[in-house]
């Protein structure tokens, strides 16, 4: 995967939040809160066995976990305690007929147990994952909260929180963050995304110098990522807005462009936006529209507008 598509992959990624559910009476909820913010819990628990299809881990009480892979069945769950030789009868925590990603990760603090484990038609020939699924369990391993994001590009690293009370799935990526939060007082609850800022010199109101479009950049703000609002000011009417993503000056990537107003024109929006990046020389300007490639050529130039 090349650069600039797998910015506008990951784009799409926070900027939908994946495709959420839940199961049982843990439901998708809106986050109250910012994530994150609360110190983490070091896991205290042992892999004993892991590979593709099934792992087991010691909890620090002694009990174990085992998690497997059951074909047609999805993803199952079994546990005993200490002392005990026999284990419990299977629990099926995710119920899917499609093959498993890369294995399954678990670990634990204390009672409460975070899994991940992705899964897809074609995880089997090496293809990322279509489903990412979050699960927790806690107090005698019953039974189990779930939450799954669907498309790829979902990969959380879980961070136990609140004595066990809590556990965040945070992914970050280049342009932001995506939070999943679990919760044992309120289950899981929706994703909440935070974007990086684009670079300052970015921001403001621009005008072409041929005086036919006028861009408007506005910085990122928490969950509301940096948007692009392009007006035509002659010939015919095209208002739209798309997201912005980018690392530097050199390098601002336009993602689902919106016509607000009107029809489309040349640039409003550029015809195909994974061809196309701004780039900014200073603080004053130009900006510049480049197409990229091997050779990128600028061809639309931007002055500060007043």
């Amino acid at each position: 995967m090349n650069v600039q598509r797998a910015v506008v992959w990951a784009a799409a990624v926070l900027l939908l939040g994946g495709t959420v559910t839940g199961c049982g009476d843990e439901r998708a909820r809106p986050a109250a809160e910012e994530p994150g913010r609360a110190a983490s819990q070091k896991p205290d628990s042992k892999t004993l066995d892991s590979d593709d299809d099934h792992t087991v881990i010691r909890l620090s009480d002694g009990r174990e976990l085992s998690l497997t892979y059951a074909k047609g069945r999805g993803l199952e769950a079994k546990h005993r305690d200490a002392a005990a030789e026999a284990w419990s009868a299977p629990k099926t925590v995710y119920a899917t007929a499609e093959d498993p990603c890369q294995g399954i990760e678990a670990k634990a603090y204390r009672g409460t147990v975070w899994v991940v484990a992705g899964f897809g038609p074609y995880c089997r020939d090496g293809e990322e994952p279509q489903d990412v699924l979050a699960a927790v369990g806690t107090d005698d391993l019953s039974t189990w909260a779930t939450s799954v994001v669907s498309g790829q590009g979902f990969e959380p690293k879980p961070r136990v929180r609140d004595a066990g009370a809590r556990v965040d799935f945070v992914d970050r990526s280049w342009i932001g963050t995506t939070t999943l939060t679990w919760k044992k007082s309120s289950g899981f609850a929706s994703p909440t995304e935070t974007y990086r800022p684009i670079h300052k010199w970015y921001v403001g109101r621009w005008r072409s110098q041929d005086g036919t479009q006028q861009l408007t950049i506005d910085q990122a703000a928490g969950s509301r990522s940096a948007r692009l609002t392009i007006e035509s000011l002659t010939g015919p009417r095209c208002t739209g807005t798309a997201m912005l993503t980018g690392l530097d000056q050199h390098d601002l990537t336009i993602n689902n462009f919106k016509l607000e107003e009107g029809t489309k024109t040349a640039y409003c929006p550029p015809e195909d936006e994974t061809e196309y990046s701004f780039a900014v020389d200073s603080a004053d300007g130009p900006l510049r529209l480049v197409r990229i490639g091997n050779h990128p050529k600028t061809v639309r130039t931007y002055e500060r507008a007043e």
